[in-house]
């Protein structure tokens, strides 16, 4: 699901602003945008995250402006400045170089100075993130469940207009029977026109056609699959992968009916069933 969410808090040493950007995704992946040399904070964030989102891609950025009096430290890299001179003094010696270096050139060089950060209260750091973390998420999920009102009444609506096709394949199905038994028995008068048929006969073909294109028993499992749907939409927790489930075995029986069904009137609802069903599969990847 699709969302942003922004916190910023500021402490004695830190200011940490953190911006949350998620994008619909089956499941979830996090990235992060995170200074290296806060690295460590990586883990931490992603298992507060983890526990509150379970789909969906999450951008992490994390900014830390730091405004205590602590410093980097800089030190000069002695021993490479020794073998450097060195170097350019066997150079003019060995072969008539001529010229001097610079403090310019000297200090562009980037192995002369070391750097080195000052301790890090890792604990201590972390509390200050996860108060921006927190702060940020409440805004993205906020953001998520206003967009997860919207998608609900959308799949409502398609949900409404399955149970349509269902009742209508329903009244559908006994005629199918009805219409098989007029032909079969105008066909059997035209090819034995003048002999006497086996009404027994005749029913017995009108049974088989009738136990092979039965379709009661996957109209009652749709019925309940959509019931279903209709109950996880009314609950709080993630259903996203329930849905896929039921989806799933909402093609299932469809498909069954659309195979079994020798009827140009079924074949055109099936096809619009399944049409249907595509578009809900389509809103429930954006639904946690």
């Amino acid at each position: 699901m699709t969302g942003y969410g922004r916190g910023v808090f500021t402490s004695e040493d830190y200011t940490i602003t953190i911006d949350l950007k998620s994008i619909n995704h089956r499941y979830l992946e996090l990235y992060f945008k995170i200074p290296k040399n806060y690295n460590f904070l990586e883990d931490k964030i992603r298992r507060e995250i983890s526990g509150k989102i379970s789909r969906g891609k999450v951008e992490i950025s994390v900014i830390i402006e730091q405004f205590s009096s602590i410093e980097d430290q800089v030190e000069l890299n002695q021993s490479f400045m020794r073998s450097y001179l060195k170097i350019i003094g066997e150079l003019k010696e060995n072969f008539g170089i001529e010229g001097e270096i610079d403090l310019k050139t000297i200090v562009a060089l980037p192995e002369l100075f070391e750097y080195h950060q000052p301790d890090i209260d890792q604990e201590k750091l972390f509390e200050n993130v996860r108060q921006a973390l927190d702060m940020a998420l409440h805004s993205l999920i906020d953001n998520r469940k206003t967009e997860g009102k919207g998608l609900c009444r959308d799949v409502r609506e398609k949900l409404a207009t399955l149970e349509n096709y269902r009742m209508t394949l329903l009244a559908r199905a006994p005629k199918v029977v009805a219409a098989y038994q007029e032909k079969l028995a105008k066909r059997i008068g035209e090819l034995t026109e003048g002999i006497e048929v086996d009404p027994s006969r005749l029913a017995t073909e009108i049974a088989i056609f009738a136990d092979k294109s039965d379709i009661t028993e996957e109209l009652v499992r749709i019925e309940s699959h959509l019931g279903q749907f209709q109950q996880i939409l009314e609950i709080t927790e993630p259903i996203g992968r329930r849905m896929d489930f039921l989806i799933q075995e909402l093609n299932r029986e469809i498909n069954t009916v659309g195979s079994k069904a020798s009827d140009i009137t079924i074949a055109q609802l099936v096809i619009n069933f399944k049409a249907e069903l595509e578009k809900i599969r389509e809103q429930i990847q954006n639904i946690e």
